[in-house]
């Protein structure tokens, strides 16, 4: 989900363009089509792209406005009466590699099985408007898990038509943000799903999603070399000082190889600062392993050596490519030209989900130069004064409301999480029931256990992923 605040850093002008938004969405998308080892070649593909006519608002029959969902299908292993399962999109453009390897195509090739993969509304080629003003957030008010519900929800009816194939079970896979929907999807139409696996789904709504970075330096501190936090503190508690006056400021541009003209006097111009600083740490813990961990804090290490030797530390850049850490520039480029889902996941961050990863904790060495207010002030300029702190709570209430928080109303639903990754602390970590079990995988990370097998994988990914199969098929009846 991943669904984390992070840095984009743009080529501009001779200089680079610092903002931080959830840009590091798209590294997570990559990273895990990177984990997908097709079993089957493109060339032999059995996909076909299929899609379907949904209604921008289920709830009002008054409203009678449509647009076309697209969605993939690939019958390569299916049989009559057998097993049905869809891979639900989040909050980008799906891709039919799920349908050629991970742990979904591996369940469908062992219980005869047909393959789906659904595209949320409003990301890829699901948009329900084909042009549309992305500074007004009218056009974005049917954006909600609850009318992607529905979506999904027509879907399966339509698939089991089609398939004439009754006695088939229905068997809902999400990953990240789409491990969410598969899990209400189970709660809110029981009788359409049979079962489902949820992958590292941040089941938990919270403004305030401190746990995130309280995860991140626990990793640093378990794998890390033996000094790494103190490091890490040190290296932090630096910044701050520096920030304190208008020399240090200076000192710090020089240092940090930051544009003359880049005013660190604006409040949440730092804060940007300190969101890009934290990043790296940040994606070694969800996307990394514990190797990755331990070599990024050997780094530090080794920097901090070689700056004790030098009349300033490291300048991280050549200086005709300086970094500006801009938050007027960060939400232009929200924006531009290829950015819509970008701006549409954070309009769902900002009125349903929070997920405000803040350093409001004192259990890191982070400092604490990250809050909540810079993540509604980063809702209120992309959507408007009306999108505040009041607005954020509004929706977490909801949506935990709705559908349970951590104790969500289900069942024949195995929820799976990397105890490396952040996310794990607002998910399902311990068994609800017999029949809503948890699997927590040691250092492993976000959603790793869906995509393809390899040779390297740990023991304890190998006994999740047949543990997993061995639970869905017992749910579905399949020996």
């Amino acid at each position: 989900m991943y669904l984390k605040y992070c840095t984009l850093i743009l080529l501009c002008n001779g200089y680079h363009v610092s903002g931080s938004g959830l840009f590091e969405l798209l590294n997570i998308y990559k990273y895990l089509h990177n984990q997908l080892h097709p079993e089957e070649p493109s060339q032999l593909s059995n996909i076909q792209t299929r899609w379907i006519e949904q209604k921008l608002d289920h709830f009002d029959p008054k409203e009678l406005r449509t647009w076309r969902m697209r969605y993939f299908q690939n019958f390569k292993f299916w049989k009559i009466n057998g097993p049905i399962y869809l891979f639900l999109g989040g909050e980008n453009e799906v891709s039919p590699l799920w349908l050629r390897g991970g742990l979904m195509y591996e369940l469908a090739k062992e219980t005869e099985g047909a393959m789906f993969i659904s595209e949320h509304r409003y990301y890829g080629a699901s948009k329900p408007y084909k042009k549309y003003n992305t500074t007004d957030a009218e056009y974005l008010k049917y954006l909600t898990s609850r009318q992607a519900l529905a979506d999904i929800a027509k879907l399966l009816n339509r698939i089991k038509s089609l398939l004439s194939s009754n006695k088939s079970k229905v068997v809902v896979v999400g990953a990240s943000y789409s491990a969410n929907l598969a899990v209400w999807m189970r709660l809110e139409y029981p009788k359409l799903v049979d079962a489902v696996l949820a992958s590292s789904g941040p089941v938990l709504a919270k403004k305030d999603f401190y746990e995130y970075i309280e995860k991140v330096s626990d990793n640093y501190e378990r794998y890390g070399t033996s000094n790494c936090s103190e490091n890490i503190k040190n290296i932090f508690s630096r910044y701050d000082r520096l920030f304190e006056t208008a020399d240090g400021i200076k000192q710090l541009k020089i240092e940090e190889n930051i544009c003359e003209e880049c005013n660190l006097g604006i409040i949440e111009n730092k804060q940007l600062f300190f969101s890009s600083k934290i990043n790296e740490f940040m994606t070694n813990s969800q996307n990394g392993n514990t190797s990755i961990i331990k070599n990024h804090c050997q780094n530090l290490e080794n920097s901090l050596q070689q700056s004790q030797n030098e009349s300033i530390p490291i300048i991280l850049e050549e200086r005709n490519r300086c970094t500006c850490y801009n938050f007027s520039a960060m939400i232009e480029q929200y924006f531009y030209p290829g950015n819509e889902w970008l701006l549409n996941w954070n309009y769902q961050i900002c009125t349903e989900f929070g997920y405000f990863q803040t350093l409001n904790s004192e259990s890191q060495p982070f400092t604490n130069n990250l809050e909540v207010d810079y993540y509604v002030k980063t809702c209120s300029a992309l959507f408007g004064p009306e999108f505040d702190e009041a607005r954020v709570d509004a929706g977490v209430k909801y949506i935990n409301e709705l559908y349970g928080g951590l104790t969500p109303n289900v069942t024949k639903v195995v929820f799976t999480n990397g105890d490396l990754d952040p996310w794990s602390t607002i998910s399902v970590t311990e068994d609800l029931s017999s029949e809503t079990p948890a699997i927590l995988i040691p250092r492993a990370s976000h959603c790793l256990d869906i995509v393809s097998s390899t040779k390297s994988d740990s023991e304890e990914l190998k006994e999740a992923r047949k543990q997993v199969k061995y639970l869905i098929k017992k749910f579905i009846g399949v020996e």
